[in-house]
């Protein structure tokens, strides 16, 4: 059972042609809760199949995922798939629970769905903020509004909260501030000498760990290998140097590291799609001087 206080739930039953991959809001709202009965069972709701999150604003409630109970406070969010082996609930020690949720049918949203489990974890912390929580709060404002009147729209605000719940790790991860200082150290020596070709074992030493723990800790922290974002480094380098420079591609290719333009063409048509000498020309990219690669 659940008993709440309602700011507003609003809910969608719009009916689409089911070869179509819409996106399915099922209902979103903002609640208070206080009733100490308050308590969803994964197992025995009848309305899914659905996927659910759900983020606090204020006060703090428990969310069991299997053997694990996690308490969601202010900042935090959980994700559930409905049906399934979990429980929410206001426990004892909680006197109150604000949250926003969104309810989404599960068809067509599946690997959107579990790439965002596999990439923030079910009980994700969102600064209030942040773009995620902006959208969510975007969609619970649609809603009380009138402004989701057809399913297009409605799969269009559900998209733009996936988005922006996939981006958070890229986010965190680009957030240099909160990278150990070991790993900003190794990568300020890597944007300075990106050019010079240097082992793990040598860029390792420049942050002061090991290269094995090294790699793990760079991966963990910036989403990529060490090699993987001197070659970045490179490539974005190489672009700038094809269009505003006269420089050939064997030129080129030494100048960012590289010992021969043949395996240098290979690297940069593997990132960018085209060959170093198309690019310059301006095939099939007449607008393009700039490329970022992460």
């Amino acid at each position: 059972m659940a008993h709440s206080q309602t700011f507003g739930a609003y809910g969608y039953r719009f009916q689409d042609a089911p070869q179509l991959p819409i996106y399915q809001l099922f209902a979103v709202g903002h609640q208070q809760v206080t009733d100490p009965d308050y308590y969803w069972d994964g197992m025995k709701r009848i309305d899914g199949p659905l996927y659910l999150l759900q983020y606090t604003i204020s006060g703090f409630g428990h969310y069991r995922l299997g053997d694990t109970t996690y308490e969601i406070g202010p900042g935090t969010a959980f994700l559930a798939e409905i049906p399934g082996d979990h429980h929410y609930c206001l426990p004892p020690d909680s006197e109150s629970w604000t949250f926003y949720f969104a309810l989404i049918r599960q068809a067509n949203l599946h690997p959107l769905w579990q790439e965002l489990i596999d990439s923030i974890g079910v009980t994700p912390h969102l600064d209030p903020g942040s773009s995620a929580v902006r959208a969510l709060q975007r969609l619970y404002s649609e809603a009380r509004m009138n402004g989701i009147q057809n399913s297009y729209q409605a799969s269009s605000f559900v998209y733009t909260l996936m988005m922006e719940l996939l981006q958070t790790k890229n986010m965190l991860q680009n957030e240099r501030a909160s990278w150990p200082s070991s790993i900003r150290d190794a990568v300020k020596h890597m944007e300075l000498s990106f050019a010079q070709p240097e082992s793990l074992e040598e860029i390792a030493t420049v942050a002061g760990l090991s290269k094995y723990y090294f790699a793990r800790l760079f991966v963990q922290t910036t989403g990529m290998s060490p090699m993987d974002y001197i070659t970045k480094l490179r490539i974005e380098k190489a672009v700038q140097l094809l269009r505003g420079s006269k420089l050939t591609v064997d030129e080129i290719a030494k100048a960012v590291g590289y010992a021969n333009g043949s395996y240098f063409s290979k690297v940069f048509r593997g990132k960018v799609g085209f060959p170093p000498g198309d690019f310059r020309l301006a095939k099939e990219l007449p607008s393009i001087d700039r490329l970022r690669f992460d």
